[in-house]
């Protein structure tokens, strides 16, 4: 993945962004005076199941180091994939990302599992409301954003090659014949952009609607702040940076960029 220096800021304590087997590392952070040890994040850039998982180890200052791996490694080759016994398989024997890796070597999965261990296990600076799905947000949400997000998002976030997840062609081959075996149709949402766009336009505007504004200026889908609500719907957000002719309300678009602070958005590569 290509080099990206961030600035360090009081939320979210950065360090600079390395290549390797990862991308960003951040090695020591000190809350209250206390060193905390740093966690692994195995996980895909792309994945809004890893970036949950990001978001929160960034918004509570917790150093980690990002692992990045190829999509289609871990696969057997019936399925397209390659390098069958490596990849995440590694990890905990499955192809499945987000895991993290504790300082202890302790290996966790599922995202909502691994920020609740974190909320146990490290001081928590900037807490993270539970889910509520408020009658506006929940009702929204069950509005058919999820189709068009996947119908749009799908046939494009495979042509960022300059991500370690689609770096071989074999990773792209892989994800087309997985979610094609799913009855995912690429010919048919790419003939469909023009009515998926405007579709999803009508989306963001009512989610605009529904969005919460604090006292402070914060933007969250609940009113007492931030909650895992945010951390659910802010990687799917980030996701649709990567397609062409979204009109972005100001308000939501606030909300995209503050709550992924830190974490790269597609703007520059989308299609």
């Amino acid at each position: 993945m290509a080099n990206i220096s961030r600035t360090a800021a009081v939320a979210f304590a950065l360090s600079s962004f390395v290549i390797g087997v990862s991308a960003r590392s951040l090695t020591t952070v000190a809350t209250a005076g206390r060193k905390l040890k740093p966690v692994k994040l195995h996980m895909y850039d792309h994945c809004p199941y890893c970036i949950r998982v990001e978001l929160y180890l960034l918004r509570n200052s917790i150093p980690y180091t990002r692992h990045l791996y190829n999509y289609g490694s871990g696969a057997p080759p019936s399925k397209k994939g390659y390098d069958s016994h490596g990849g995440p398989k590694v990890l905990m024997g499955s192809k499945v990302l987000p895991v993290l890796e504790t300082s202890s070597g302790l290996m966790l999965g599922e995202s909502l599992e691994i920020v609740n261990w974190l909320t146990h296990s490290y001081p928590i600076t900037r807490p993270v409301g539970c889910a509520a799905d408020p009658g506006g947000y929940k009702e929204w949400r069950g509005g058919g954003f999820g189709t068009v997000k996947s119908k749009l998002v799908r046939p494009r976030i495979t042509n960022l090659t300059h991500l370690k997840d689609w770096s071989d062609p074999r990773d792209v081959e892989y994800a087309r014949h997985k979610y094609s075996l799913m009855g995912f149709d690429y010919a048919a949402a790419l003939s469909g952009t023009a009515s998926l766009v405007s579709s999803m336009n009508v989306h963001l505007s009512d989610l605009a609607a529904v969005l919460e504004e604090g006292e402070g200026g914060g933007i969250t889908v609940q009113k007492g702040g931030f909650s895992m609500d945010d951390i659910c719907l802010l990687p799917d957000l980030r996701s649709l940076t990567v397609v062409e002719g979204i009109v972005w309300p100001k308000k939501v678009r606030r909300y995209l960029e503050e709550g992924c602070r830190g974490v790269e958005l597609y703007d520059d590569y989308k299609s």
